[in-house]
C-alpha cells in the first residue's frame, strides 16, 4: 500500500500545540516528563541532581493511598486524610467514625423547697356528691387521723360547686388534692398532668354501682319506658351518676338526649333521690349506697330500682404532678397504712371512723378509659336544671 503522507500545515500545527501546552505546564511550575526523554539514573548522578542513592523509606504520594503512603496532597507530612468537617480530627479518633459534638451537661434539677409540715394546713378537695354536712360527718375521723399521721397542722376537706370546680381548684393550687370519682380523674388527667396516690375502698370494697330509679307509682317498669320521660343523672364526671349509666342505656341502645323528653344534671347523688321523690323527674341515677343507706322504711317502699350499671371503681385520691414530694408521700403513706389500722379512732356514731385506702388499680383506670371510649359520640346538650 502507498504510504499516505501528512500535509506539512498539519504536522506544524501540531508542533505549536505541543509547544504551546509545554509553555504553559512550565509556567505553572509543572514539568512534563515524556517517556522518551526521562533521564536515567545515571544520567541524574552525572548533572549533579542526586546526592546518592534514595533512601529506602521514603514514600511518594498516590492517588491510590496505598499503606504507608500519604493521601493528603497538601501536606505531605499527614499521616492520612481527614476532613475535618466530617470526622474528628483527633488522632486518637478512628478514622471514619463520627463523634458528635458535645454540649454542656445538664444542669441536675433543682431539688423541691423545704416545706414545714408543723405549718402546713392540708386542702383536700372533693366533689359534692351528697350535702356538705353528710360529707363532713363521714371524713371527720379520717382528717383527724391524717392530721396527726401526716404531723400536719392541720387537714382540712373543702368542695365546690361541681366536678370541674374541683379540678379547677387542684390546678390553680387553691387545693393540695382532690379526691375524684375515677372519671373525673381520667378527664382532668387529660388536662393537666395528675398522679393517683390512693384508691378509697367503699362499703361494699375497692368497686360500687350506679342504679336507675323510679317511683313506684310512676308507670314506669323496665328501662325501656323511660322514652319520653325527664331522666336526672348527678354530673357529667361522675362515673356511678353519669358515665357509666350512659354506657349502660348505650348497649339498651337507647340515646337519653333523643329518647328522653329532657336530660337535667343534678349535682349530689341525694339531690336525684329527692328529684325523683318529688316528682321533679320521672327516672333518676344514682349511686347504690345512696339506695341502700336509707333506713326510713316509708322512703324505701315508694322507690324501685330499675337497673345496675356494672361495677364502677371506686374513687381516687389525686395531686398535681409537681406535688411536693413530701408532702405526696406523706399521705399517701398515711392513706395506704389504713388497711391495717383497727380504727379505733373517734368517729361520728355509726359511720367507719377511719375510711379505707389501697392502692390504685391500673386496671381500673383502664376500663374507666374504655367506657369514656365508647360513650364519646353522646354528646350532652348544655345541662339544664328543673
Amino acid at each position: 500500500m502507498e504510504k499516505m503522507n501528512t500535509p506539512r500545515w498539519s504536522r506544524a500545527l501540531t508542533l505549536l500545540a505541543c509547544i504551546t501546552l509545554t509553555w504553559v505546564l512550565e509556567s505553572s511550575g509543572i514539568r512534563p516528563c515524556l517517556a522518551e526523554d526521562q533521564p536515567t539514573y545515571s544520567e541524574l548522578m552525572t548533572r549533579g541532581e542526586l546526592d546518592g542513592e534514595v533512601p529506602d523509606d521514603v514514600s511518594y504520594p498516590t492517588e491510590q493511598g496505598d499503606a504507608g503512603t500519604s493521601t493528603d496532597f497538601g501536606d505531605p507530612d499527614a499521616s492520612e486524610y481527614r476532613d475535618p468537617t466530617i470526622f474528628p480530627v483527633d488522632d486518637d479518633e478512628a478514622p471514619g467514625v463520627y463523634v458528635p459534638p458535645t454540649g454542656p451537661e445538664p444542669k441536675p434539677a433543682a431539688p423541691p423547697p423545704p416545706i414545714r409540715l408543723a405549718q402546713k394546713v392540708v386542702m383536700i378537695g372533693r366533689p359534692p356528691y351528697m350535702n356538705v354536712k353528710g360529707m363532713l360527718q363521714q371524713v371527720k375521723g379520717l382528717t383527724d387521723y391524717l392530721r396527726k399521721e401526716m404531723g400536719v397542722k392541720n387537714v382540712r376537706m373543702v368542695t365546690a360547686k361541681d366536678y370541674a370546680s374541683v379540678l379547677s381548684a387542684l390546678e390553680r393550687g387553691t387545693i393540695d388534692f382532690a379526691w375524684l370519682g375515677p372519671t373525673a380523674f381520667v378527664l382532668g388527667n387529660e388536662k393537666i398532668p395528675l398522679l393517683a396516690i390512693a384508691q378509697a375502698k367503699r362499703r361494699t370494697g375497692p368497686k360500687y354501682y350506679g342504679v336507675f330509679i323510679t317511683r313506684k307509682d310512676s308507670g314506669i317498669l323496665g328501662i325501656e319506658d323511660i322514652k319520653g320521660r325527664t331522666i336526672g343523672f348527678v354530673d357529667p364526671e361522675s362515673a356511678s351518676g353519669y358515665l357509666f349509666p350512659l354506657y349502660y342505656l348505650k348497649r339498651a341502645k337507647i340515646n337519653p338526649y333523643t329518647y328522653c323528653r329532657q336530660v337535667v344534671f343534678l349535682q349530689k347523688h341525694d339531690a336525684v333521690l329527692n328529684a325523683v321523690l318529688t316528682r321533679k323527674v320521672d327516672v333518676g341515677v344514682c349511686l347504690d349506697d345512696t339506695i341502700e343507706t336509707i333506713k326510713d322504711r316509708r322512703i324505701l317502699d315508694q322507690i324501685m330500682v330499675l337497673g345496675k350499671t356494672d361495677q364502677v371503681p371506686s374513687d381516687i385520691v389525686a395531686c398535681r404532678a409537681d406535688c411536693h414530694p413530701v408532702l405526696r408521700d406523706r399521705l399517701q403513706a398515711a392513706l395506704l397504712k389504713t388497711t391495717t389500722l383497727a380504727k379505733t379512732a373517734t368517729g361520728t356514731p355509726g359511720l367507719a371512723p377511719i375510711m379505707e385506702f389501697l392502692p390504685v388499680n391500673e386496671a381500673d383506670l383502664a376500663r374507666v378509659r374504655e367506657v369514656i371510649k365508647a360513650t364519646r359520640d353522646i354528646k350532652p346538650p348544655t345541662p339544664r336544671r328543673p
